[in-house]
């Protein structure tokens, strides 16, 4: 049976290597299968954690890009408080539906963007990052899974491959952190910490991390933007089947 975790933890992270994100949504999809939802999400956080901070060691260039990396993480804060709320009283499935439609034509936005070195105003890309950094944070209080929204951003902005993956990744990384928090302080959430997965997983991690890492040192920037772009349209229409397949 531990097979089963290694395998899923490799494919999600040599995904996640290559491009920044990915392997909640690829990992958690396969896992289903065999472990319950909760036991899934709660261990994976283990794995995210060493994984986000493996790729954010890797790819650090020197530059911190705090002003972004803060404003990101500060109204994800807000908008993950605020969404935790709407979960008891929206249907998640419209908002599984909307979410996947609104990622799909961002995607595509995005794939089809034939300039990509665009200057905007220094209070536009502050008020662009806060409004991200919300939405991916509210994103995350009612579905999980925002890195799509915090990657269209990214993309627009950093011309940089181990840019744009040190800054997602030490986002996520800190995201994780708080969620790994809140589970241990949990009493429903403490005991879920599977060893069947997280044993495994701990060597796939880094194994899948590494290999899609280096992948992508052979990739150019152009076409790396264009597979973050793509990545982003193909998890817009995981969400929709995900939520048109809910009762």
């Amino acid at each position: 049976m531990l097979f089963i975790p290694f395998l899923a933890v490799l494919i999600g992270w040599v995904i996640q290597g290559l491009i920044g994100l990915g392997s909640g949504i690829i990992s958690t999809a396969i896992l289903l299968f065999f472990f319950e939802a909760k036991t899934v999400v709660v261990s994976l956080s283990i794995l995210a954690l060493l994984g986000t901070v493996y790729l954010s060691i890797s790819n650090f260039k020197g530059r911190f890009f705090l002003k972004e990396i803060f404003i990101l993480v500060s109204f994800s804060f807000l908008g993950a408080g605020f969404g935790s709320y709407l979960l008891k009283i929206i249907d998640q499935k419209l908002v599984e539906e909307v979410f996947g439609v609104v990622i799909i034509f961002t995607g595509i936005y995005d794939l089809l963007l034939k300039k990509r070195d665009i200057h905007f105003s220094e209070n536009f890309k502050t008020l662009f990052g806060a409004l991200t950094g919300f939405l991916g944070g509210l994103v995350s209080g009612l579905i999980g899974g925002a890195g799509p929204l915090y990657a269209f951003y990214l993309n627009q902005y950093f011309h940089s491959k181990e840019d744009f993956k040190f800054v997602i990744s030490f986002i996520f990384a800190i995201l994780n952190i708080e969620r790994i928090l809140f589970y241990l302080l949990s009493p429903d959430l403490r005991n879920l910490f599977s060893m069947e997965i997280i044993i495994p997983g701990l060597f796939a991690t880094i194994l899948g991390a590494y290999i899609g890492n280096t992948f992508c040192k052979c990739i150019s920037v152009d076409g790396f933007k264009k597979i973050v772009s793509l990545s982003i349209t193909i998890f817009g229409f995981y969400f929709l089947i995900k939520g048109l397949s809910m009762p």
